[in-house]
Parts: structure tokens; C-alpha cells; sequence
């Protein structure tokens, strides 16, 4: 017979069996709170995309260019447009003009004039008082290749001339969207373009090709000259030399954009050339003189308080203008051009 364990021994075993049973409990409740790994589980992950970063700086615009129009800066690339504008007093002051990169000033009936202004390198918000076009401007806008031209109608035997000549055609009389009636403006001459929205109805037409002109430093050879007066048979085109441009003025009053300040550019040139009655009248029996720019003849040249005398010559439609001063290539300086086409015998006056 063995003998009794001591209280001290009891106790000792007591615990120790307590310990062995809680952590025997212990393992027992980890392993029922663990999840089994199961197979078909797959972890959850984002799959959504990121959010794209929103950029805050505008975007650079495209770099600027001499234009091969005007050799001033701008955008040198974009299609090469034509805006028949009104020039009488009734017109002044005209909308969009000091955007241009050449003006034409034409004959029309009664000895008045009327322009063509050619848009490239800048366009204007507005531009007008938008007119009609006529049989001079076939001729004369071929040497831009496929021109959008913008007007506000024609006579309508020469709509079939016009449809088949190479232009991308924005009439109003057409379809009046993008042109407005300016409530400020007489009737007749109250016809504005919003430039954005007519351009945009004139299809593809032609980028800038080299049109005749060099653009540099004032050649030799030129006279000193103040002013100069281009007399039309019913109209007087004025221009005063300011230290920078040809300040223009028209009737005698200075000519001024709409848009602010004073019209002028640093080359005017007074194209000498035919001017014949046509084969088109207008709506009061007057005649429609025709212009002709295919030819040769003498020009003067403006530039830097200066006139040099100079020849012009274009063998067919399609080609450019050349214009000489000496026998060479006509040098203009950087900037708007007018040319003023007059009858050769017309008088200018030179100061």
C-alpha cells in the first residue's frame, strides 16, 4: 500500500493538469474560428481603372510663321480665304479689315470701289460689310488656287460663272447662317459675317502657295514720298506715310477699322492695268467693269516713307504676280498689303 501524496504534491498536480486543459481548450477554439481555405475563393482585388489626371494648363498654341501672303507673323498654314467688302462712306468704318493679309481694291460701277480681302495667317470675329462679288474676282483670286470666298451674292447671269470657277462659295443670298444685319448699319451695307461659322461651309480649300511676293529689307534705288492719292473715276484712295505704315484714308477721311484704331499697310502698291466694260450690267443698267490682272503693266511700290517704280506681269490666271523693281524680284515689307488696281491711264499723285 502506497502511501497518501502530501497536500503540497496534490496541489502542484492540480495545476498542472489545469494548465495542460486550457491549453488543449485553446487550440481547440483557434482552430474552430479559423476560416478553411476553400478552392473556389479568390481573393478580392481592385480592378477598376485609375482615375485619369485632369491637366490644368492650357495647350500650347502652334508656334508662329512668316505668312507667305504678308510675311508678317501668324499661323502661315490655314486655308486661304476672300471677303468681298463694300468701300464707299456708306461702309465705313468696314469690319475685319486690319486682319488681312492683301486687299484688293477694285472698280465697279459708277467708278467706286469695292475690295477683296484675303484672310490666312489671321481671321477676324466679324468681318463686312459683306458685297457682292463680280466678274473681276475670277481672274484675279486663281493665283490663290481654291479660295473659300465669302460675298453676299452676284448678278445672276454670272452665278454660273462663279459656280464653275475653283471656289469654295459662302454666299448670304445662298443661305444667310453665319451673317447677320447689323441694326447700326444702313441697308445695303448692314451685312456682317461671323468669320468662325462662314468658313466652316466652304469645304476644303486651297493652304497658302507662294503668290509672287519677297519679303525683306527696302531694296535700292527708291524716292522719298509723304503721301500718295489714287484718283478712280468716282472714288479717291488716299495713303500718308506714318514712320510705320501707309495710313489710309478714303473720300478724304481717314479710313478706320470698326474693330479700333487706323487702317494701313506697310506696302502699298498702285497696280497699272486694263480696265474694260464687261459683258454684265448691274441692276440699274450701269456696266460692270472688268479688271484684268492677267497681263503685264508698271506698278509703284510704298514702302518705308519710299516709292520705287517697278513692273508686274502674270502670264495665265493660275499663276502668281510677279512684281520687279529693277529688273528684280519686288522686295515688300513684312506686313498687310493694299494693292489699288487702276485704269492705266488714271492719275496718282505723288508728294
Amino acid at each position: 500500500m502506497r502511501p497518501a501524496p502530501s497536500p503540497a504534491s496534490a496541489r502542484l498536480r492540480t495545476a498542472a493538469l489545469l494548465v495542460t486543459t486550457v491549453l488543449a481548450l485553446t487550440s481547440v477554439l483557434a482552430a474552430c474560428s479559423a476560416e478553411p481555405e476553400r478552392p473556389d475563393r479568390t481573393t478580392a482585388r481592385d480592378t477598376s481603372s485609375p482615375e485619369p489626371s485632369v491637366s490644368t494648363t492650357a495647350p500650347t498654341p502652334p508656334p508662329q510663321q512668316p505668312s507667305r501672303l504678308s510675311g508678317r507673323m501668324g499661323l502661315p498654314n490655314q486655308p486661304v480665304f476672300a471677303v468681298k467688302i463694300d468701300n464707299t462712306a456708306l461702309a465705313h468704318p468696314q469690319v475685319g479689315l486690319s486682319k488681312a493679309d492683301v486687299v484688293y481694291v477694285e472698280q465697279v460701277e459708277g467708278g467706286v470701289t469695292r475690295l477683296a480681302a484675303i484672310y490666312s495667317s489671321r481671321y477676324p470675329a466679324f468681318v463686312g460689310p459683306v458685297r457682292s462679288a463680280r466678274i473681276s474676282d475670277i481672274e484675279l483670286l486663281k493665283q490663290y488656287g481654291k479660295v473659300g470666298l465669302i460675298y453676299s451674292g452676284s448678278q445672276n447671269r454670272l452665278l454660273d460663272n462663279l459656280q464653275r470657277a475653283p471656289l469654295g462659295l459662302v454666299s448670304f443670298d445662298a443661305d444667310n447662317s453665319g451673317y447677320r444685319r447689323a441694326s447700326d448699319r444702313s441697308p445695303t451695307y448692314d451685312v456682317v459675317g461671323t468669320f468662325d461659322r462662314l468658313v466652316g461651309r466652304a469645304g476644303k480649300v486651297d493652304r497658302p502657295r507662294k503668290v509672287g511676293y519677297t519679303f525683306g529689307a527696302a531694296p535700292s534705288g527708291g524716292k522719298p514720298a509723304k503721301d500718295v492719292t489714287v484718283s478712280y473715276p468716282g472714288a479717291q484712295v488716299g495713303a500718308t506715310w506714318s514712320g510705320q505704315r501707309w495710313l489710309l484714308s478714303m473720300y478724304g477721311v481717314p479710313d478706320r477699322a470698326a474693330e479700333g484704331g487706323r487702317l494701313g499697310p506697310t506696302t502699298l502698291v498702285v497696280q497699272f492695268t486694263d480696265v474694260v466694260p464687261s459683258n454684265y450690267y448691274d441692276v440699274n443698267g450701269a456696266n460692270t467693269p472688268m479688271t484684268e490682272t492677267v497681263g503685264k503693266g508698271r506698278t509703284l511700290v510704298f514702302r518705308d516713307g519710299q516709292v520705287f517704280k517697278g513692273t508686274w506681269s502674270r502670264a495665265k490666271a493660275g499663276d502668281p504676280t510677279a512684281y520687279t523693281i529693277r529688273g528684280e524680284p519686288a522686295v515688300f515689307a513684312p506686313g498687310q498689303i493694299w494693292v489699288t488696281l487702276i485704269g492705266r491711264d488714271r492719275p496718282v499723285t505723288v508728294r
